[in-house]
């Protein structure tokens, strides 16, 4: 230990935290892998296992930003709902004080070198010498042994300062002083650990009493909510309500805690914990477990609030890949999904509309299938502008999920399976493009048929276009039940047999009619040529859910 206070010292035990932590955050993101999400994915049943998933699953990552990010993705693709989803938050916030009950037991009650050296030693030369998984458990053992080095460095720069610094001068401060300081200093270094930890440290060098240690928590808790604010401001609807019952939780919670610090402090006594260390952590695990079971009870009526007060914005042709980040790579996969359940929905609707249809489907209001209020009063070309710029969107979202995964170092057998669903999705998206292109095609010719003068042709016409406006509502219906993969695979082959018979039989019927009725020349033609393009529609579509 040093005989004096060296700031350097200090920033550099800082910036070695700050580094060992995130270091630390991506080797278990990546360790951690799909049995991670898929624990967070099972737990979240109803909001009771939410909060206790979210608690045992910081706990163990030690990152509720990773936590968070997990749980923006699932939300965002639609596998877990919001409620379960608040549950999970609400419960990292208490995952987060294990932080401080690991460091107040390892960092201030054992000798520091005893770990650092091996750790450092193993993980260094393992990290440059292996690949794959052994080289992540090394970064993993690295970033914790230059974690626990700044811890280290703090720890003795403080407690160097108690030798020269006159501690009274700081005891005349209201602790709402020491609250501001706390929020402002975490909201500069957006980490709530490195907060803790400093005050911990000035805790365990005599610097600040517990009292004011306690408002410098609540304050960190306060500071981590300004990083919460901004992304509030703009993004999805799903990372905006997500964010914005975080900061509400936390900023309701934290002013309760600090109305109560004394009382809190002293129920802590009464629990004979005498240590100001373990005091200080049980004070911050306290607060929290309270301020959970204070929401619990009213989490359904708390998500309700945040969906009517933040809705979503209009300006997303894509419903869900703007709400999961690539990263993430189940949930971003089963975004994919469902945007493409969401272009097959807009194909049908679109060619309905082609048709100079009057379907219900073109009214549809479901929370599943929605159109995007920029859409309600387009064009049909309009419409189908958008459609071919989401069919971009999701070719380079699928895109942006493989060079990911290729990054997380995937074993080969996941990586097949994934990079064969992705390819297979990018296809079911083509062709529903397809299939609206084939009408757009005929768009004019389609409408001429409408008032044509020669009865006959216009008889024809309406029983193919009834034909087709009933295929498609089928596919829509088929489209709903793409769940069911037996069911959904009759419906379509069947839908397959009465389409190609149907054309074929009309074909047959119009070439059998030009020999005895009297048309202009380009008219037969032309309704062949539209009885083909409409055939050429259906079967893609039908090829599209076939591959879903």
């Amino acid at each position: 230990m040093t005989d004096y206070f060296d700031l350097w010292k200090l920033l550099a035990g800082l910036g070695l935290f700050l580094f060992g932590m995130s270091h630390l955050e991506s080797a278990l993101k990546l360790l951690a892998g799909k049995r991670f999400r898929q624990f967070i994915k099972n737990s979240t049943d109803n909001p009771i296992s939410s909060v206790f998933g979210g608690i045992i699953s910081t706990a163990i990552v030690q990152s509720s930003s990773l936590v968070g990010l997990i749980v923006l993705a699932f939300v965002g693709a639609g596998i877990i709902p919001l409620t379960n989803a608040i549950g999970i938050v609400l419960g990292s916030n208490l995952g987060t004080t294990f932080t401080g009950w690991i460091v107040t037991t390892l960092g201030f009650k054992l000798d520091f070198t005893t770990i650092i050296y091996p750790l450092l030693g193993i993980g260094g030369l393992s990290y440059g010498l292996f690949k794959g998984r052994i080289k992540l458990v090394s970064q993993l053992l690295l970033s914790f042994a230059l974690l626990l080095m700044g811890l280290d460095f703090m720890k003795d720069s403080v407690s160097a300062l108690t030798q020269q610094a006159d501690i009274s001068i700081l005891k005349g401060y209201p602790l709402i002083v020491y609250l501001l300081v706390g929020a402002l200093f975490t909201a500069i270094i957006q980490s709530s650990s490195a907060s803790m930890i400093l005050t911990l440290s000035a805790l365990y060098g005599g610097i600040i009493s517990l009292p004011a240690a306690a408002a410098l928590i609540i304050g960190a808790d306060l500071g981590t909510t300004s990083t919460v604010m901004l992304g509030s401001l703009q993004g999805a609807v799903a990372k905006r309500r997500l964010a914005m019952a975080h900061m509400l939780f936390n900023l309701s919670v934290d002013t309760v805690a600090f109305i109560f610090l004394l009382p809190i402090l002293l129920l802590i006594e009464w629990l004979t914990i005498s240590d100001p260390l373990y005091a200080l952590v049980a004070f911050h695990s306290i607060f929290n477990l309270l301020g959970i079971l204070l929401y619990l009870p009213f989490l359904k009526q708390f998500t309700k609030f945040l969906e009517r007060w933040i809705t979503e914005k209009s300006e997303y042709i894509d419903r869900y890949i703007h709400n999961v980040p690539t990263n993430v790579t189940d949930a971003a996969v089963e975004a994919l999904t469902q945007e493409i359940k969401h272009l097959l929905f807009l194909v049908i609707h679109l060619n309905l509309r082609f048709l100079r249809s009057h379907s219900k489907i073109l009214e549809v209001d479901e929370q599943v299938f929605k159109l995007p209020e920029s859409l309600t009063s387009s064009s049909t070309l309009e419409q189908y502008l958008a459609i071919k710029k989401l069919e971009g969107n999701i070719i380079r979202y699928a895109i942006k999920i493989q060079v990911e995964m290729t990054d997380a170092n995937f074993d080969q057998d996941t990586l097949q399976q994934y990079t064969q669903r992705i390819e297979k999705l990018t296809n079911i998206a083509r062709s529903g493009v397809y299939a609206i292109k084939s009408l757009k095609d005929i768009d004019e010719n389609l409408e001429s048929f409408q008032v044509i003068d020669n009865k006959y042709l216009r008889q024809l016409f309406e029983e193919l276009n009834l034909q087709a406006q009933t295929t498609y509502q089928n596919l829509f219906e088929c489209l709903l039940l793409s769940v069911d993969k037996q069911l959904l695979k009759k419906e379509l082959t069947s839908l397959k047999l009465k389409s190609q018979e149907f054309h074929n039989e009309f074909t047959n019927r119009l070439y059998h009619q030009m020999n005895k009725v009297k048309f202009m020349p380009l008219e037969p033609s032309t309704l062949l040529n539209v009885n083909k393009e409409i055939l050429t529609s259906e079967l893609a579509l039908i090829s599209a859910l076939e591959l879903l």
